[in-house]
């Protein structure tokens, strides 16, 4: 399950992708267990769920976890495996929120919080994605929706998830890729700024970054004038974010995390038909930090990647001044402050 004792690892295409380009490495935040397979057994389909919450609204789509529309089938697999074998554990609960968490690594680690008996609140974009994860997941508590390309839509988003009270566990896991720079900036910066600002925060935190981070760049005008930034850029502002939130709220453990390139839609988005890393370990992650009951889980202020701090990350990740300036250029451009 660790990468780096195979041929073909994510360490190695972050160095080839540094020759390359940001388009080989497309999916560090979300991703398929497409080389190991033998982890996981063939889907055999449950029985599905309540469709919706008594509301009249749109059907879901397909079949049961959404194959070919919003997840792969090694996403579907992995859906099976957990329903099948995770069991409710002993001690604490905690109440969880995962941001995008209709499909991929967020719907995976959704589902296996809810097996552990954890209460999970998913987040889905729109009310069709809303139908498609409470059909998938009947379990959950309730289901907030917002498009983070809408700044707008990601304020009343934070007031819904508000009204649901104080959380334990906040995954900041949503991020687009593939979009245009103004989309990225809106959907993997400014919106996750504004919900760690806005939302009352929790006692942990995580946020979905990616080795593409290590090519990141600040890029505070185009911040504070809402032009565009690259995907790396927006990951490095992911991870800054963390790192930012764990220096201003000590007394809480706050932390980023890359899953590593795996076979979600996400991971297969530029028709990579393989892809290096665990599907399990990089969900994983999120799931040892939400539970912090393991020894090493308690980390804050870190860069992870499958449950290890990073010691290789951009030297931004880690530079309080950088992170100053990037809030104030948040603050300026929102008209919010993280404090």
């Amino acid at each position: 399950m660790t990468p780096d004792t195979t041929s073909l690892t994510r360490r190695g295409f972050l160095l080839a992708g540094a020759a390359l380009g940001a388009g080989v490495l497309a999916a560090c935040t979300s991703g398929v267990q497409s080389n190991q397979t033998t982890s996981t057994p063939s889907t055999a389909t449950p029985t599905p769920g309540p469709s919706g919450s008594g509301s009249a609204g749109p059907a879901a789509q397909g079949e049961m976890y959404g194959v070919g529309i919003y997840n792969t089938q090694q996403v579907a697999d992995e859906l099976v495996w957990i329903d099948q074998n995770i069991h409710r554990a002993e001690g604490k609960t905690k109440h969880v929120l995962i941001t995008g968490s209709t499909g991929g690594l967020g719907q995976l680690a959704a589902a296996y919080l809810m097996k552990r008996g954890h209460t999970v609140v998913a987040h889905a974009r729109n009310a069709q994605r809303a139908a498609d994860v409470r059909r998938d997941l009947p379990g959950l508590e309730s289901v907030v929706t917002g498009d983070l390309l809408d700044l707008d839509q990601t304020r009343a988003l934070a007031k819904q998830i508000n009204a649901l009270g104080t959380f334990d566990v906040i995954i900041h896991n949503a991020g687009e890729y593939g979009l245009p720079d103004s989309q990225l900036l809106r959907s993997n910066s400014l919106s996750p700024y504004l919900l760690t600002a806005l939302v009352t925060p929790p006692g942990q935190l995580s946020y979905l970054s990616s080795d593409l981070h290590m090519g990141g760049r600040l890029q505070l005008d185009e911040v504070r004038s809402g032009g565009g930034i690259s995907y790396g850029d927006s990951k490095l502002h992911m991870a800054m974010i963390a790192t930012a939130a764990a220096r201003l709220w000590p007394n809480r453990h706050v932390n980023a995390v890359a899953p590593g390139w795996v076979p979600t839609r996400m991971g297969f988005h530029d028709g990579n038909s393989t892809t290096p890393d665990s599907l399990r370990e990089g969900y994983m992650t999120q799931v040892w930090l939400a539970e912090g009951v393991e020894q090493g889980s308690d980390v804050t202020g870190e860069f992870l990647f499958h449950r290890r701090v990073e010691t290789r990350v951009n030297d931004l990740v880690h530079d309080t001044s950088a992170q100053d300036r990037l809030l104030a250029a948040y603050a300026e451009q929102t008209g919010v402050t993280l404090s």
